[in-house]
């Protein structure tokens, strides 16, 4: 299973970067600038270009300016030390396992955890969610599915740290909001692109670090196997992580 897994996240994780790895901050804004799109003005009544003159070299400034030249380089580079993270992400783990054992320790809910969510919101930060028993999908992209969620032992609780690999594409994001235009930048493929390259990136760097772990660190927490550990951005789309079997 977990075999499946892997090669699923290695697979997208290749789709995603292989179209910016060697691109440059001129194609991140050809969506922009060459297919500005018709769109209904709600002030004008008006079916229009969705961008207007104005925003249009907004754009073209915005791709000369230094700062962000330099810190698309940097965040499409995505020169991380994977060792490094997952030992970080093993200590946030292990800890987080100590909160949730003494949380289902008091609470005493009588079901059995099978699937944890890795969720995140806009802080770099997941947080662990743990269900009961399912029948739990092992899936090719990220989908919705349906879930356990009525038996719920924990949510929201521990902490893993993403912030060492997403450093890079954090500060990529606060200087297209410096520039004010982040909202327009946020909505194209090449930025879908380099963001699910960081997401995939980290999931996989957590499967490796799961993978050290062992199901002994569990210990405490009644669990049924397959205990399946999924990834994803809060009321998002989930994808597979890890499974203990």
């Amino acid at each position: 299973m977990n075999k499946r897994i892997k090669q699923t996240l290695d697979r997208l994780f290749i789709q995603n970067y292989q179209i910016i790895k060697d691109s440059s901050i001129d194609l991140l804004f050809e969506e922009l600038l060459n297919e500005n799109p018709k769109a209904f003005n709600i002030n004008l009544g008006i079916i229009s270009n969705l961008f207007d003159n104005e925003e249009i070299v907004n754009f073209k400034m915005a791709k000369k300016n230094k700062e962000l030249v330099s810190a698309y380089k940097s965040v499409i580079k995505m020169d991380i030390d994977e060792k490094e993270i997952s030992k970080g992400f093993i200590l946030d783990i292990k800890k987080s396992l100590s909160e949730i054992k003494q949380k289902v320790s008091s609470e005493k809910k009588g079901f059995k955890n099978q699937i944890i969510f890795l969720e995140y919101d806009f802080a770099p930060f997941s947080y662990f969610c743990g269900f009961g028993e399912g029948d739990y999908p092992l899936l090719k992209k990220p989908e919705y599915f349906k879930y356990n969620h009525h038996e719920e032992l924990y949510n929201g609780i521990g902490k893993i740290d993403y912030s060492s690999i997403w450093s890079k594409f954090i500060h990529f994001n606060d200087v297209l909001e410096e520039l004010e235009i982040w909202d327009d930048i946020v909505e194209t493929d090449f930025y879908k692109n380099i963001e699910n390259s960081y997401r995939l990136k980290t999931n996989l760097i957590l499967h490796d670090a799961f993978d050290n772990i062992g199901l002994e660190a569990f210990q405490g927490i009644d669990i049924k196997k397959p205990l399946s550990i999924y990834g994803n951005e809060h009321d998002c789309e989930a994808i597979n992580i890890y499974a203990f079997e």
